[in-house]
């Protein structure tokens, strides 16, 4: 049995999947099977896996989502840990070996994790992924269901057999799931972290992204509220706040680039959440006028000082 099962979700990944493979291969921790789970793809992303040939597993399925791969990818797997990465992330060669210690020392601990930074297409750093765990190393289940607190699946190292406890991800919510399988997993056992940058996650414009991730949205808030009860109030008003914040923010920007129609969308999602909101209301009806255009700003050399007198 090897100590890890790297599990790779991939979807029209033929672009990025060799980086996500290659930080793989450097890990320091070699005990590790690598399997990728082939979710459908339309693009040449069946002919890469292919030149790999025995150095990973390929499974592969129809299209049914990030949740549904990285559970096919577990229930392929053998290793006593599970250790999940988007196909267009990367890890750090250290990533492994300093996660699984701290499970193996722990056996009340179901998930170790690390630090991520934030990287563009080029690769330069624009930002970290503190922000989404900031109140607290290992929240507390209470914690947990006071506010959002999340970790991306590259960040996380989980025990096996607390991931069949708790069902794995739910396939039903093809985004937002990472939210709702922290909360499964942290019914069986504490978190640790090590608190080092190990990952890097590539982020992409928001739009269209978030707004496709909408109806999962309120998915999750009903999937929390059906398995936590009135537990999950906090959970499920500061996640509300947190998809305002990113609505507001996307209807800025697609107003600023003349996109009107897709700033509409956006605004009446902010009155999905906040339905009592007068300013929702304004905001959402002013997307419907016609974009007003500023004055030039006079040039300096155009106005002469007035002559003294």
């Amino acid at each position: 049995m090897p100590k890890v099962s790297s599990i790779v979700a991939v979807y029209n990944g033929d672009a990025t999947i060799d980086r996500a493979l290659a930080s793989i291969f450097v890990q320091s921790l070699a005990d590790n099977e690598i399997i990728v789970v082939n979710d459908g793809s339309t693009d040449n992303t069946a002919a890469v896996l292919a030149g790999y040939g025995e150095r990973i597993r390929v499974v592969t399925q129809p299209n049914r989502g990030v949740s549904a791969a990285r559970n096919a990818g577990a229930h392929a797997s053998t290793g006593e840990y599970l250790a999940f990465l988007d196909d267009d992330d990367e890890w750090l060669p250290e990533k492994l070996a300093r996660c699984v210690p701290l499970l193996d020392e722990d056996p009340q601990c179901a998930m170790a994790y690390t630090r991520a930074i934030k990287i563009n297409r080029q690769g330069r750093q624009v930002g970290t992924m503190d922000a989404q765990a900031s109140f607290a190393e290992s929240p507390t289940m209470k914690e947990m269901l006071e506010r959002p607190w999340n970790v991306i699946p590259s960040q996380m190292v989980v025990r096996h057999t607390t991931y069949e406890r708790c069902g794995g991800f739910d396939e039903r919510l093809k985004s937002c799931q990472d939210l709702f399988f922290l909360l499964c997993v942290r019914e069986f056992g504490h978190f640790r972290r090590v608190d080092e940058a190990l990952v890097r996650k590539l982020v992409v414009p928001m739009y269209p992204k978030m707004l496709r991730r909408e109806p999962y949205c309120d998915l999750l808030i009903a999937l929390a509220r059906d398995r936590f009860g009135s537990s999950a109030d906090g959970f499920i008003q500061g996640f509300k706040q947190s998809r305002v914040r990113i609505m507001k923010e996307m209807a800025r920007v697609l107003l600023k680039e003349g996109k009107r129609a897709e700033a509409r969308r956006c605004r009446a999602r902010v009155i999905h959440y906040e339905p009592a909101s007068p300013n929702a209301y304004r905001k959402y009806l002013k997307t419907f006028l016609p974009r007003r255009n500023r004055a030039p700003s006079p040039r300096t050399n155009d106005f002469q000082p007035e002559p003294r007198r």
